[in-house]
């Protein structure tokens, strides 16, 4: 299961046992186009078996068969949504809302514990509306956002693909998930949030 959520992908744990089949258990990810894992599996030909669950069952396949079995799903699954862009967030604000500033200094009394078992919480931010004045574009590169909004510092870096979207419109509504985090320059704290997802609405005609 935890392979599973970590990759999002269908995901099989087995061992190669002494009569060369590879037999295990089958995980599948949640809310993905791929509704019954085990009726893929058995409909590929491959296995041996796979019985149980729709999405969580035993299987068994010729370790030998494995490559071909990849080849195979690897052609059959190519236009399959895994949900790679979907995430998992802990905290839902809009843009304008006082506690924000609040919660990003609270988050940050905890950065020491965030590892592979802890992760980083992620934040949900809508309806971030912003114009030209509200951003700059900041590095060596040109290739650094800074969004200043509300006391909030939104960055987003490696960003020109974003940067050249921004250009493109005057008003901005920005959905956007990222990682709070304090940035300390001469003894003043600013509270930051480092984007990891957005989607941009031009407001411009918004009424």
């Amino acid at each position: 299961m935890r392979m599973a959520a970590k990759f999002k992908r269908p995901t099989i744990v087995a061992r190669l046992n002494k009569e060369g089949f590879d037999r295990g258990s089958i995980r599948n990810v949640n809310n993905c186009a791929l509704t019954d894992l085990k009726a893929f599996l058995n409909e590929s030909g491959f296995f041996e078996y796979v019985q149980g669950h729709a999405n969580a069952a035993g299987c068994s396949i010729l370790d030998k068969d494995l490559r071909d079995f990849h080849t195979y799903a690897n052609k059959e699954l190519e236009d399959i949504d895994f949900g790679e862009n979907v995430f998992d967030v802990n905290f839902v604000r809009a843009a304008a809302d006082k506690d924000i500033k609040e919660l990003v200094f609270d988050l940050a009394n905890y950065e020491d514990t965030w590892g592979q078992n802890n992760p980083q919480p992620l934040i949900y931010i809508h309806d971030l509306n912003i114009t030209k004045d509200d951003y700059q574009i900041m590095g060596r590169n040109k290739d650094t956002v800074k969004i200043t909004k509300f006391g909030i510092s939104y960055m987003k870096f490696f960003a020109k693909d974003f940067i050249q979207q921004l250009n493109e419109m005057d008003e901005i509504k920005i959905n956007l998930i990222g990682k709070p985090n304090l940035n300390e320059w001469g003894g003043t704290y600013t509270p930051q949030i480092f984007i990891e997802a957005f989607e941009l609405e031009d407001d411009t005609f918004v009424f």
